[in-house]
Protein backbone atom coordinates (compact mmCIF):
# COMPACT_ATOMS: atom_id res chain seq x y z
CA UNK A 1 0.00 0.00 0.00
CA UNK A 2 1.27 3.36 -0.83
CA UNK A 3 2.14 5.65 2.02
CA UNK A 4 2.36 9.25 0.30
CA UNK A 5 -0.99 10.94 1.12
CA UNK A 6 -1.06 12.45 4.23
CA UNK A 7 -2.94 14.67 6.41
CA UNK A 8 -0.26 17.68 7.04
CA UNK A 9 -1.77 20.01 8.72
CA UNK A 10 0.76 21.44 11.19
CA UNK A 11 -0.80 19.61 14.17
CA UNK A 12 0.37 18.00 17.37
CA UNK A 13 -2.36 16.41 18.78
CA UNK A 14 -0.70 15.44 21.91
CA UNK A 15 0.16 19.24 21.97
CA UNK A 16 -3.57 19.91 22.27
CA UNK A 17 -4.16 17.43 25.45
CA UNK A 18 -1.48 18.82 27.43
CA UNK A 19 1.59 21.15 27.43
CA UNK A 20 5.06 20.11 27.78
CA UNK A 21 4.66 20.68 31.35
CA UNK A 22 1.85 18.75 31.74
CA UNK A 23 3.30 15.86 30.08
CA UNK A 24 6.92 15.82 32.03
CA UNK A 25 4.63 16.50 35.30
CA UNK A 26 3.03 12.92 34.52
CA UNK A 27 6.48 11.28 35.48
CA UNK A 28 7.32 12.86 38.46
CA UNK A 29 9.21 10.03 40.38
CA UNK A 30 9.63 7.73 37.45
CA UNK A 31 13.27 6.90 36.29
CA UNK A 32 13.62 5.14 33.68
CA UNK A 33 14.53 1.80 34.62
CA UNK A 34 17.11 1.26 31.16
CA UNK A 35 19.36 4.09 32.17
CA UNK A 36 21.43 7.01 30.30
CA UNK A 37 21.02 6.44 26.48
CA UNK A 38 23.96 5.73 24.09
CA UNK A 39 24.57 8.67 21.50
CA UNK A 40 27.08 7.95 18.78
CA UNK A 41 28.14 9.99 15.86
CA UNK A 42 28.26 9.00 12.32
CA UNK A 43 29.19 11.21 9.52
CA UNK A 44 28.37 13.85 11.78
CA UNK A 45 25.12 13.04 12.61
CA UNK A 46 24.78 11.93 16.06
CA UNK A 47 22.43 8.98 16.66
CA UNK A 48 20.16 8.23 19.59
CA UNK A 49 21.20 4.73 19.65
CA UNK A 50 18.65 1.93 21.05
CA UNK A 51 20.10 -1.00 19.37
CA UNK A 52 21.60 -2.14 22.34
CA UNK A 53 18.23 -3.01 24.04
CA UNK A 54 14.75 -4.60 22.64
CA UNK A 55 13.89 -1.03 21.26
CA UNK A 56 13.03 2.31 22.44
CA UNK A 57 8.85 1.10 23.61
CA UNK A 58 10.42 -0.70 26.76
CA UNK A 59 11.48 2.93 28.06
CA UNK A 60 8.50 3.79 26.84
CA UNK A 61 6.09 1.34 28.43
CA UNK A 62 7.60 0.68 31.51
CA UNK A 63 5.64 3.70 33.74
CA UNK A 64 2.33 2.11 32.01
CA UNK A 65 2.96 -1.33 32.72
CA UNK A 66 3.96 -0.05 36.28
CA UNK A 67 0.26 0.87 36.22
CA UNK A 68 -1.28 -1.87 34.86
CA UNK A 69 -3.34 -3.35 37.90
CA UNK A 70 -4.39 -6.57 35.36
CA UNK A 71 -2.11 -9.30 35.17
CA UNK A 72 -2.84 -9.91 31.34
CA UNK A 73 -1.60 -7.37 28.56
CA UNK A 74 -2.89 -7.59 24.92
CA UNK A 75 -1.68 -5.89 22.05
CA UNK A 76 -1.84 -6.66 18.26
CA UNK A 77 1.26 -7.88 16.09
CA UNK A 78 1.60 -6.75 13.06
CA UNK A 79 4.23 -8.54 10.54
CA UNK A 80 6.78 -6.33 11.35
CA UNK A 81 7.97 -3.93 14.21
CA UNK A 82 9.21 -4.24 17.81
CA UNK A 83 6.43 -2.98 20.02
CA UNK A 84 5.11 -6.60 20.56
CA UNK A 85 8.75 -7.80 21.58
CA UNK A 86 9.43 -4.84 23.89
CA UNK A 87 6.05 -4.86 25.48
CA UNK A 88 6.96 -8.81 26.42
CA UNK A 89 10.31 -6.97 28.14
CA UNK A 90 8.91 -5.19 30.07
CA UNK A 91 5.48 -7.57 31.23
CA UNK A 92 8.39 -9.67 32.33
CA UNK A 93 9.66 -7.22 34.53
CA UNK A 94 6.00 -6.71 36.34
CA UNK A 95 5.00 -10.50 35.96
CA UNK A 96 2.37 -9.70 33.39
CA UNK A 97 1.72 -12.22 30.61
CA UNK A 98 1.23 -11.15 27.09
CA UNK A 99 -1.61 -12.33 24.41
CA UNK A 100 -0.83 -11.02 21.23
CA UNK A 101 -3.45 -11.04 18.30
CA UNK A 102 -1.93 -11.50 15.20
CA UNK A 103 -3.00 -11.31 11.53
CA UNK A 104 -3.68 -15.22 10.00
CA UNK A 105 -0.54 -15.89 7.30
CA UNK A 106 0.69 -19.44 6.59
CA UNK A 107 3.72 -18.05 7.87
CA UNK A 108 4.80 -16.25 11.00
CA UNK A 109 7.39 -13.20 10.55
CA UNK A 110 10.60 -12.92 11.89
CA UNK A 111 9.18 -10.21 14.27
CA UNK A 112 6.29 -12.63 15.51
CA UNK A 113 8.07 -15.63 16.18
CA UNK A 114 10.65 -13.57 18.26
CA UNK A 115 7.55 -12.74 20.23
CA UNK A 116 6.17 -16.40 20.67
CA UNK A 117 9.53 -17.40 21.17
CA UNK A 118 9.81 -14.81 24.16
CA UNK A 119 6.48 -16.06 25.82
CA UNK A 120 3.68 -14.19 24.11
CA UNK A 121 0.27 -16.38 23.91
CA UNK A 122 -0.41 -15.85 19.94
CA UNK A 123 -4.06 -15.69 18.89
CA UNK A 124 -4.40 -15.41 15.07
CA UNK A 125 -7.49 -14.02 12.78
CA UNK A 126 -7.30 -13.42 9.04
CA UNK A 127 -8.45 -10.39 8.57
CA UNK A 128 -8.85 -7.26 5.99
CA UNK A 129 -7.30 -4.95 7.49
CA UNK A 130 -5.46 -4.18 11.03
CA UNK A 131 -7.91 -1.95 12.70
CA UNK A 132 -10.55 -4.76 12.52
CA UNK A 133 -7.94 -7.07 14.58
CA UNK A 134 -7.34 -3.94 16.46
CA UNK A 135 -11.24 -4.32 17.40
CA UNK A 136 -11.15 -8.01 18.22
CA UNK A 137 -8.07 -7.56 20.64
CA UNK A 138 -9.94 -4.78 22.21
CA UNK A 139 -13.36 -6.64 22.86
CA UNK A 140 -11.28 -10.03 23.89
CA UNK A 141 -9.35 -8.09 26.41
CA UNK A 142 -13.10 -6.32 28.07
CA UNK A 143 -14.24 -9.83 28.01
CA UNK A 144 -11.57 -11.66 29.89
CA UNK A 145 -10.06 -8.89 32.26
CA UNK A 146 -7.36 -7.70 30.52
CA UNK A 147 -5.44 -4.73 29.82
CA UNK A 148 -5.59 -3.94 26.10
CA UNK A 149 -3.01 -1.57 24.51
CA UNK A 150 -3.74 0.15 21.40
CA UNK A 151 -1.65 -0.08 18.21
CA UNK A 152 1.70 1.86 18.00
CA UNK A 153 1.13 1.80 22.02
CA UNK A 154 -0.76 4.56 21.98
CA UNK A 155 -1.43 5.51 25.71
CA UNK A 156 -0.62 8.45 27.55
CA UNK A 157 1.59 7.34 29.65
CA UNK A 158 3.57 5.79 27.00
CA UNK A 159 3.79 9.61 25.49
CA UNK A 160 4.60 11.08 28.92
CA UNK A 161 7.69 8.37 29.03
CA UNK A 162 8.82 9.00 25.92
CA UNK A 163 8.62 12.84 26.19
CA UNK A 164 10.26 12.43 29.77
CA UNK A 165 13.19 10.39 28.00
CA UNK A 166 13.74 13.23 25.45
CA UNK A 167 13.84 15.81 28.13
CA UNK A 168 16.56 13.88 29.97
CA UNK A 169 18.50 13.81 26.62
CA UNK A 170 17.94 17.59 26.18
CA UNK A 171 19.07 18.27 29.47
CA UNK A 172 22.73 16.25 28.89
CA UNK A 173 23.30 17.26 25.08
CA UNK A 174 20.88 20.16 24.18
CA UNK A 175 18.24 20.83 21.39
CA UNK A 176 19.53 19.22 18.07
CA UNK A 177 19.49 21.63 15.32
CA UNK A 178 17.47 18.52 13.20
CA UNK A 179 15.76 15.65 14.48
CA UNK A 180 15.14 12.67 12.14
CA UNK A 181 12.88 9.69 12.32
CA UNK A 182 10.73 7.29 11.18
CA UNK A 183 7.08 7.48 11.33
CA UNK A 184 4.00 5.46 11.48
CA UNK A 185 1.57 6.18 14.23
CA UNK A 186 3.28 8.99 15.52
CA UNK A 187 3.70 8.18 18.74
CA UNK A 188 7.43 8.99 18.73
CA UNK A 189 7.66 11.71 16.08
CA UNK A 190 5.32 13.43 18.60
CA UNK A 191 6.89 13.07 21.87
CA UNK A 192 10.14 14.18 20.01
CA UNK A 193 8.68 17.30 18.87
CA UNK A 194 7.10 17.88 22.39
CA UNK A 195 10.65 17.43 24.32
CA UNK A 196 12.87 18.82 21.91
CA UNK A 197 10.96 21.98 21.12
CA UNK A 198 13.28 23.66 19.56
CA UNK A 199 14.65 21.72 16.95
CA UNK A 200 13.65 20.83 13.47
CA UNK A 201 11.81 17.60 13.18
CA UNK A 202 11.71 15.69 10.08
CA UNK A 203 9.90 12.30 9.87
CA UNK A 204 10.01 9.48 7.04
CA UNK A 205 6.61 7.95 6.61
CA UNK A 206 7.28 3.65 5.94
CA UNK A 207 4.23 2.24 6.35
CA UNK A 208 1.20 4.09 5.66
CA UNK A 209 -0.61 7.43 5.36
CA UNK A 210 -0.74 10.33 8.23
CA UNK A 211 -3.86 11.18 9.54
CA UNK A 212 -4.96 14.61 11.32
CA UNK A 213 -2.56 15.42 13.58
CA UNK A 214 -0.40 12.41 13.47
CA UNK A 215 2.44 14.30 12.25
CA UNK A 216 2.56 17.31 14.27
CA UNK A 217 5.27 20.32 12.51
CA UNK A 218 7.63 17.90 11.52
CA UNK A 219 8.17 17.60 7.39
CA UNK A 220 7.58 14.62 5.80
CA UNK A 221 9.70 12.33 3.55
CA UNK A 222 7.32 9.39 1.97
CA UNK A 223 9.75 6.15 1.81
CA UNK A 224 9.10 4.58 -2.08
CA UNK A 225 10.03 0.91 -0.57
CA UNK A 226 6.59 -0.84 0.36
CA UNK A 227 6.86 -1.68 4.40
CA UNK A 228 7.40 -5.36 3.57
CA UNK A 229 11.02 -4.46 1.91
CA UNK A 230 13.80 -3.75 3.57
CA UNK A 231 16.33 -1.03 2.45
CA UNK A 232 19.21 -1.33 0.10
CA UNK A 233 22.14 -2.61 1.29
CA UNK A 234 24.34 0.51 -0.15
CA UNK A 235 21.49 2.79 1.66
CA UNK A 236 22.29 1.35 5.24
CA UNK A 237 23.38 3.15 8.11
CA UNK A 238 26.56 1.94 9.83
CA UNK A 239 24.65 0.87 12.60
CA UNK A 240 22.32 -1.71 13.58
CA UNK A 241 18.76 -1.02 12.61
CA UNK A 242 15.52 -2.43 11.65
CA UNK A 243 16.09 -2.93 8.03
CA UNK A 244 12.18 -1.77 6.76
CA UNK A 245 11.48 0.92 9.75
CA UNK A 246 14.50 2.76 11.07
CA UNK A 247 17.39 2.15 8.14
CA UNK A 248 15.00 3.96 5.41
CA UNK A 249 15.99 7.18 7.29
CA UNK A 250 19.16 7.40 7.10
CA UNK A 251 19.43 8.27 3.62
CA UNK A 252 17.64 11.37 3.93
CA UNK A 253 19.80 12.87 6.42
CA UNK A 254 22.40 15.49 5.22
CA UNK A 255 25.55 14.25 6.11
CA UNK A 256 28.89 15.77 7.34
CA UNK A 257 27.29 19.21 8.53
CA UNK A 258 28.42 19.13 11.95
CA UNK A 259 27.69 22.78 12.41
CA UNK A 260 23.32 22.19 11.48
CA UNK A 261 23.87 19.81 14.41
CA UNK A 262 21.65 16.51 12.69
CA UNK A 263 20.04 13.69 15.33
CA UNK A 264 18.59 10.59 13.97
CA UNK A 265 16.43 8.55 16.86
CA UNK A 266 17.37 4.41 16.13
CA UNK A 267 14.68 2.66 18.25
CA UNK A 268 16.25 -0.87 17.78
CA UNK A 269 17.43 -3.61 15.85
CA UNK A 270 16.72 -6.81 14.64
CA UNK A 271 15.72 -8.84 17.06
CA UNK A 272 17.90 -13.08 17.49
CA UNK A 273 15.53 -15.55 17.04
CA UNK A 274 17.13 -18.68 18.73
CA UNK A 275 14.39 -21.41 17.62
CA UNK A 276 13.98 -21.16 13.87
CA UNK A 277 12.39 -24.10 14.26
CA UNK A 278 9.41 -22.39 15.60
CA UNK A 279 8.50 -21.00 11.74
CA UNK A 280 7.18 -24.92 11.57
CA UNK A 281 5.66 -25.68 14.45
CA UNK A 282 3.26 -22.60 14.75
CA UNK A 283 0.25 -23.14 12.66
CA UNK A 284 -0.96 -19.64 11.91
CA UNK A 285 -3.16 -19.87 8.76
CA UNK A 286 -7.11 -19.88 9.34
CA UNK A 287 -9.59 -19.40 6.92
CA UNK A 288 -11.96 -16.61 6.64
CA UNK A 289 -14.70 -16.50 9.24
CA UNK A 290 -12.77 -18.60 11.56
CA UNK A 291 -12.93 -17.14 14.63
CA UNK A 292 -11.66 -19.72 17.00
CA UNK A 293 -8.83 -17.95 18.96
CA UNK A 294 -11.12 -15.38 20.13
CA UNK A 295 -13.40 -17.79 21.93
CA UNK A 296 -10.01 -18.72 23.51
CA UNK A 297 -9.92 -17.39 27.41
CA UNK A 298 -6.87 -16.94 29.11
CA UNK A 299 -4.32 -19.62 29.17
Amino acid sequence: MAHNKHVIDGINKDLQLRTKEEWLAMTDGWEDPYGRQIVTEHEGVKVVRDDHMVGSKCRFADLLMQNTKEDTVVYVQPRFGLAGPSIIEVAKRYNKKVVLFMPSSKKISHHQATCIERGADARFVRIAAMPVLNGYAKKWAEANGAKFVPLGLKHELVTACAVRVVENLRKEHGDPGHVWFAISTGVLGRSLQIGWNNSKHHGVAVSRNLKAGELGQATVDSDPLAFTRNEHKNNLPPFPTVGNYDAKVWKYIPKGRPEENHWMWNVGKEPVLEDVGIYDRIKSYRDWGDHADLKLGRA
